[in-house]
């Protein structure tokens, strides 16, 4: 009687699982590679790269009139987005001046629209930022100083870092001693955010526009935000023809 044939060796688990990883290794490189070849053909052509987009909302939005907001209004609409923090000893002041620039350029165009989002909320009530808006002669319907409803600062503080980038923190109790007046540590930047609700940028490294960054004197920054403002409102506008 003949012995019946050896059953085959089986396959190293081990084998398989370094095969998967290959696999899934050269998939993540394909999809890097098609990710940066389409990055880099539309800072070619001119176009601004395309981040995140803004999926989220909070239902806690109020203006400097005490109506209730959402940013779902802002669809079509191309966006400057920043911090106010109307006790601020620092910068803040000067973003805004810097936004009122852009408010008298394209302001008349009933696609753009400014973003002013209370740093702190806890202080700037509704009465508050409509107080320091008109004081400083900021103007137009388009331009919304938004709060709390509850004067609660954590969500949209949140909101803020997770959405738009922008990083702020409150100081630290030795820093406070130095100055009590001056709590809130943030970046003085701007954020672009595009009619589908796209965050729109400079650069494919670079996530907000910094109007007073010491680059803009050596020429190292690309653009100020006003050149890229005026690209989407043309983008927005050949889009719908």
């Amino acid at each position: 009687m003949s012995l019946p044939e050896p059953l085959p060796d089986r396959p190293s688990t081990k084998g398989k699982t370094v095969m998967y990883l290959m696999i899934i290794a050269a998939l993540g490189i394909v999809v890097f590679l098609n990710y940066y070849i389409k990055t880099r053909n539309e800072l070619k052509a001119g176009r601004l790269p395309k981040m995140a987009r803004v999926e989220t909302d909070l239902d806690s939005w109020v203006d400097q009139d005490g109506k209730p907001r959402q940013l779902a209004e802002l669809k079509g609409k191309i966006t400057v987005v920043s911090y106010v923090y109307t006790t601020c000893p620092q910068g803040c002041a000067g973003i805004a001046d810097e936004m009122a620039k852009l408010q008298k350029e394209f302001g008349n165009d009933p696609r753009f629209q400014l973003l002013s989002i209370s740093l702190y909320p806890e202080h700037d009530r509704p009465e508050v930022l409509k107080a320091w808006r008109d004081a400083k002669g900021f103007t137009g319907e388009n331009w919304w100083f938004l709060t709390s409803k509850d004067g609660q600062g954590d969500d949209i503080r949140k909101f803020v870092a997770k959405n738009f980038g922008i990083a702020a923190r409150r100081k630290s109790p030795e820093e406070l001693a130095k100055n009590p007046t001056d709590l809130w540590e943030h970046q003085l930047v701007m954020v672009l955010m595009d009619d589908k609700g796209r965050i729109r940028t400079p650069t494919d490294k670079d996530y907000a526009y910094w109007p007073f960054h010491e680059a803009f004197d050596y020429g190292w920054y690309p653009r100020p935000i006003r050149e890229d403002v005026a690209k989407l409102l043309d983008e927005a506008k050949n889009r719908k023809e």
